[in-house]
């Protein structure tokens, strides 16, 4: 059994997911700094390594991205920190083409830049959903299925040419919502640079209710490269879940530690806090509508509370 669950932290950039409502104009107190200056950060509070959603990278002006990269590089040599993942949570599924053809496309340039960086795998969920937006009103379970296995086929091909790994996440509201559904999809799929992204508040509100946490984990097995570490309350889709302080949902994280560690998890756990988000009735963050943006304390206090539980270095 494994002993170390290596812990990373996931940068964010202001308003991350555009005018998406459920998400809003957020801010916190990272979202401007260069990233090369939020590694160094998370290396001062005790991190192995760091995640990086897409969107920062996006944000980078074609003239500074070459820049960007060296001084991404540099901070890593300099902390020892590792590049765990980009997420890029984009659309794979859509009755617009369009709209799809622009999501893997977006996919493959996150991939690009995984191999710029030195990232290990880019994640995605299958969005824009089936469930939740509900699609199903539009396309057939068979048109979605056929949508998903071929787009992940295509960009994990692409990724093998760059060395990169490709993570899918399961998640509330998407045709990937289950254990046996993501099983399914690697089986469809065959390619051995996929893996599945277990999104520990997900597995609380979505995956519990169909089958014990430690059953779930043990049935993806070596199958899982990327874990996001979060709380998380409400129902089985996206627009009724929400984002919580660590201990104020319904994880149970000493469970989750437990269950990786039987399995023989040896990648990054990434503390992923959203709630600084739009929260509310109607938004993915804070149920109370204010969350906590200030990341240093983010950074700070969420490793001290998981390292109670199971999680980062034994101390």
């Amino acid at each position: 059994m494994s002993q170390h669950l290596k812990m990373s932290f996931e940068i964010w950039p202001n308003m991350p997911w555009g005018r998406l409502e459920i998400c809003g104009p957020a801010w916190n107190s990272w979202g401007d700094k260069p990233l090369d200056w939020c590694v160094r950060q998370i290396a001062g509070y005790g991190y192995e390594g760091f995640d990086v959603i897409f969107p920062k990278i996006m944000e980078l002006r074609p003239h500074e991205y070459d820049d960007a990269v060296v001084k991404v590089k540099k901070a890593m040599d300099e902390t020892g920190l590792a590049f765990s993942s980009i997420g890029c949570h984009t659309t794979f599924v859509s009755p617009r083409y369009f709209d799809r053809e622009n999501g893997i496309a977006k996919f493959k340039r996150a991939i690009d830049s995984a191999a710029d960086m030195g990232a290990e795998t880019v994640v995605t969920l299958v969005g824009d959903g089936y469930y939740d937006p509900p699609l199903y009103n539009l396309m057939t379970r068979k048109e979605v299925w056929n949508q998903v296995v071929s787009a992940t086929r295509e960009v994990a091909d692409y990724a093998a040419g760059k060395g990169i790994d490709v993570s899918i996440e399961l998640i509330q509201g998407t045709i990937i919502n289950s254990v046996d559904a993501m099983l399914k999809l690697l089986e469809l799929v065959d390619r051995p640079n996929v893996y599945c992204c277990v999104d520990v508040g997900t597995f609380y509100t979505t995956v519990k209710p169909r089958m014990p946490i430690r059953d779930a984990i043990l049935k993806l097995g070596d199958r899982i490269k990327v874990t996001h570490v979060k709380d998380e309350v409400g129902f089985p889709n996206i627009m009724q879940s929400q984002h919580v302080w660590f201990g104020g949902g319904y994880a149970d994280f000493r469970e989750m530690a437990d269950a990786l560690k039987e399995t023989g998890y040896k990648h990054y756990n990434s503390v992923e806090w959203e709630a600084w988000q739009a929260g509310g009735l109607y938004g993915v963050g804070e149920p109370s509508g204010i969350g906590l943006a200030d990341f240093d304390r983010v950074a700070e206090e969420a490793l001290e509370y998981l390292e109670e539980f199971g999680w980062g270095k034994a101390r």
